[in-house]
């Protein structure tokens, strides 16, 4: 009796250690839980920039650098020391409008009787005048082309010689009705502006022009093969080049079978603030990029993603990571540890406040390199050490313990920069050509298909291109859809946005012919 009695509180004891073990993990897992809805209620509500107060990070700096002083045997000179943060003015005020905009002159004169003096009676003279501008704007005004052929035949009884009629000019589309003007807006209107072409049919109708949105479709697919080759052009002259960027995001491409979307990719290469070039993919394959750079030879600047490894062991590529994506996994963590991350933190604002002076200094890539080993080294040294010891301590699976995990591991790729003068901190540049994609999805959802989806690869290379290079892409498409088809194919490279803005630098474009 006493035997079984014991039995059983010796089996309720083990059920009831289990039953604590599975609490705890619950509790472990309800935290984790807890953290990762934090982040994303801030994500979607909370303050969006990674930015912060120069002040309030520079409480954690010294004492950041103190640890790893100790830790790494440091010895910071003058030049190595965390500079005191500038503080940059701003200028209030309105902007002047701009000298280009057409004006129009309205003149308000007194009347007749004040211009007699009211105290003496003489007649007033001219002294200056009192100038005030206001904007105004004109909508978008239509207008038809009317191409007016003579026709001219011969009177001889009998004569065979038919009849005689100037040819067309060419068109942007064989047989179609819209001029270059109404393509280049089109197509602005949706890879710049994100209008969906179902809005841009519903502007046009107040106008009293109805174009139905399949029509619309099939003029801006038109345009996307058309300008093709102009983009294949970029693509060859960016991979003869020896630095690059890249970047992915998802996009929805319709099927057919069965009904709905499925995810697809659009990626981005190119320079820092340089032109860039889209390639549309189905899937997120490392294939794509593999085919993409295929010949390339160079620094490939990425973020984490594994999908670039196929590409820097097979050619002669050089791998740089990218520190806006470890700064933000520790923006991320600053709720789960907040001391720790903000010592992160402020080593990484000291790196980035190097960059900043030696772009204001226009400085070259050789002495950026300079610069970078004396001024950054030490800093980068002092946060590795810091990553080492949070690395035995945190715990891997949370918000901090995953972006210390996340810096560790990239860290060969992360540093390299220091040494590559001609290359940048981080990736934003290429980041920041993923927006459109991203507001444009927003807009029109989805792309009608696979080569729906490669026009927009196409649209969205060269309207991007042209706002990276400060040109306006309506009045660079007008002129290129209206040139490309007759233009020596030997000479694409002019109608690219670098080569179309040199011509016009220089003062206008040649003749085919010449």
């Amino acid at each position: 009796m006493k035997t079984a009695v014991r039995k059983e509180i010796e089996d309720l004891e083990k059920k009831n250690a289990a039953l604590r073990e599975q609490v705890q993990s619950l509790e472990h897992e309800n935290q984790r839980l807890q953290k990762h809805l934090r982040l994303l209620l801030h994500q979607h509500y909370g303050r969006r920039s990674e930015k912060r107060a120069a002040d309030q990070l520079e409480l954690f700096l010294d004492e950041a650098v103190a640890e790893a002083r100790e830790a790494v045997a440091v010895q910071f000179g003058p030049a190595g020391d965390a500079a005191a943060p500038k503080r940059r003015s701003r200028r209030n005020g309105r902007k002047p409008l701009p000298k280009h905009l057409r004006r129009e002159r309205i003149e308000l004169d007194v009347p007749a009787e004040d211009k007699t003096c009211a105290g003496c009676g003489e007649a007033r003279v001219p002294i200056g005048e009192a100038r005030t501008e206001q904007l105004e704007v004109i909508p978008a005004i239509f207008l038809v082309k009317e191409f007016v052929r003579p026709k001219y035949a011969c009177r001889t009884p009998g004569c065979t010689g038919g009849v005689a009629m100037a040819d067309l000019p060419p068109q942007p589309i064989e047989k179609g009705r819209p001029g270059p003007g109404l393509l280049a807006h089109v197509a602005v209107s949706k890879y710049a502006d994100h209008l969906p072409l179902y809005r841009q049919s519903r502007i046009f109708a107040r106008s009293g022009v109805e174009i139905n949105r399949t029509t619309l479709c099939d003029w801006t697919d038109a345009v996307g093969e058309l300008l093709r080759p102009i983009v294949q052009a970029m693509r060859r002259r960016l991979l003869g080049g020896h630095y690059l960027q890249a970047d992915e995001t998802p996009i929805r491409v319709q099927r057919v079978k069965p009904h709905g979307t499925h995810r697809a990719y659009l990626w981005g290469y190119g320079p820092p603030w340089g032109e860039v070039v889209y390639d549309f993919s189905l899937d997120r394959s490392r294939a794509n990029p593999k085919r993409f750079l295929e010949g390339f030879q160079g620094v490939l600047q990425v973020d984490a993603y594994g999908g670039f490894n196929a590409v820097c062991r097979s050619q002669d590529v050089v791998r740089v990571g990218c520190f806006a994506h470890v700064r933000r996994k520790f923006v991320e963590a600053e709720r789960d540890a907040p001391k720790d991350t903000r010592m992160a933190l402020a080593l990484i604002q000291q790196l980035y406040r190097i960059e900043q002076d030696l772009k204001e200094i226009g400085a070259e890539p050789s002495a950026r390199a300079r610069t970078r080993r004396k001024q950054a080294k030490p800093l980068l040294q002092a946060l590795k050490t810091m990553l080492d010891r949070w690395g035995k301590t945190a715990l891997p699976k949370s918000p901090f313990g995953e972006a210390v995990a996340y810096a560790r591991n990239q860290w060969p790729d992360l540093v390299r920069y220091v040494d590559l003068g001609q290359v940048e901190i981080d990736n934003n540049s290429i980041e920041h050509t993923m927006r459109p994609v991203a507001l444009g999805r927003k807009n029109y959802l989805f792309a009608g298909s696979p080569a729906g989806g490669e026009k927009a690869a196409v649209l969205y290379s060269l309207v991007t291109s042209c706002i990276r290079l400060g040109i306006d892409p309506c009045e660079y498409l007008k002129d290129v859809i209206d040139r490309v088809s007759t233009h020596p194919m030997r000479r694409v490279d002019e109608l690219t946005p670098r080569g179309w803005k040199q011509a016009q630098t220089r003062g206008g474009h040649d003749t085919p012919g010449e």
